[in-house]
């Protein structure tokens, strides 16, 4: 049986099967300290439709991709656990069912994720914080802007339109 689906890779380009996704408050001055420190070029970064706050970049690190996520509750020298090593499977359900049988704890579930990933978050038994990940779909640039803006876009409310007849009085 063919599919007329093409088949989606495992990981997207230019990412590990495992990659170190870091939590910080402000983005912008990550990527420049990394820039300035590190050498680290700027690969994709996204911010909150309608400000200029990014809530996620790419950057490569000496050859390495490393991804920023926002979280202003990561607070310089605060508790570890602000990096998270992100794990792209093949079967991120039988991964996900293994790491709790074995002793993990899940932060979150297996969810789908703006960016086309089913994503699950566990603490293991020696306090490392994975992200599992399974690509469901794979998204172009444009196609992920889209959806964060759909994700942030207030909800449309629909005018109801005024009742007249028994019970109802025009203008009430």
């Amino acid at each position: 049986m063919t599919s007329s689906h093409a088949k989606i890779p495992t990981k997207p380009k230019g990412f590990n099967a495992i990659t170190a996704s870091i939590a910080v408050p402000n983005i912008s001055d990550a990527v420049a300290f990394y820039a300035d420190t590190l050498g680290a070029d700027l690969i994709e970064c996204l911010t909150i439709p309608g400000s200029e706050t990014a809530i996620y970049a790419t950057i490569k690190v000496s050859g390495t991709t490393v991804v920023l996520n926002l979280d202003d509750t990561a607070l310089p020298y605060g508790e570890p656990g602000h990096v998270t090593l992100h794990h792209y499977l093949n079967d991120i359900e039988e991964v996900f069912e293994k790491a709790i049988n074995n002793g993990a704890v899940v932060v979150s579930p297996i969810t789908p994720a703006w960016w086309g990933d089913l994503t699950a978050v566990l603490v293991d038994p020696f306090g490392v914080r994975w992200s599992l990940a399974q690509r469901a779909e794979q998204l172009n640039s444009q196609e992920r802007r889209q959806r964060l803006e759909a994700l942030y876009s207030p909800p449309k409310v629909e005018e109801v339109p005024e009742q007249v007849g028994p019970g109802f009085e025009a203008g009430t």
